[in-house]
């Protein structure tokens, strides 16, 4: 046919219906690597921007002033004082930087299968008569 021009340029050619362009792959594998890293880096450290550290001494001299806050605290379970079905459980934990041991009210919604000498992160917040409670465990 007069008029018609065929190219043999091999940016011209179309790809066969089905196949996926390579650039494309070579773009979107890095962006949801990338994209997964985000989530499990904020995932992973939710516990560790909130609140600041538990301090042990101010709590012992005086639970009023720290009523209605909330602080971290890094422990490792030491007992297990009491469990009431239902409502949740007391634990004595051994805080990892060494400083003591506190008493700490877990509430079944929080955590229902805790055990002895397992370290947690854990978001506390000081309640009336200088009640710690657990909003948060993490295990590591």
């Amino acid at each position: 046919m007069p008029g018609l021009v065929y190219s043999h340029c091999p940016s011209m050619r179309r790809r066969p219906p089905g196949k996926i362009n390579p650039v494309l792959i070579a773009f979107l594998i890095p962006l949801v690597v990338i994209l997964a890293a985000v989530v499990f880096m904020l995932v992973r450290n939710r516990l560790h921007h909130a609140p600041e550290p538990f301090d042990l001494a101010v709590y012992n001299r005086s639970s009023n002033d720290l009523q209605g806050n909330q602080y971290s605290l890094d422990a490792s379970i030491d007992s297990q004082l009491r469990w009431d079905e239902g409502f949740g459980r007391y634990l004595a934990v051994k805080l990892v930087n060494g400083s003591g041991r506190v008493a700490v009210f877990v509430p079944e919604s929080v955590a229902s299968d805790v055990r002895v000498n397992q370290r947690y992160h854990i978001k506390v917040i000081v309640k009336e008569a200088g009640l710690i409670q657990a909003e948060e465990m993490e295990k590591y």
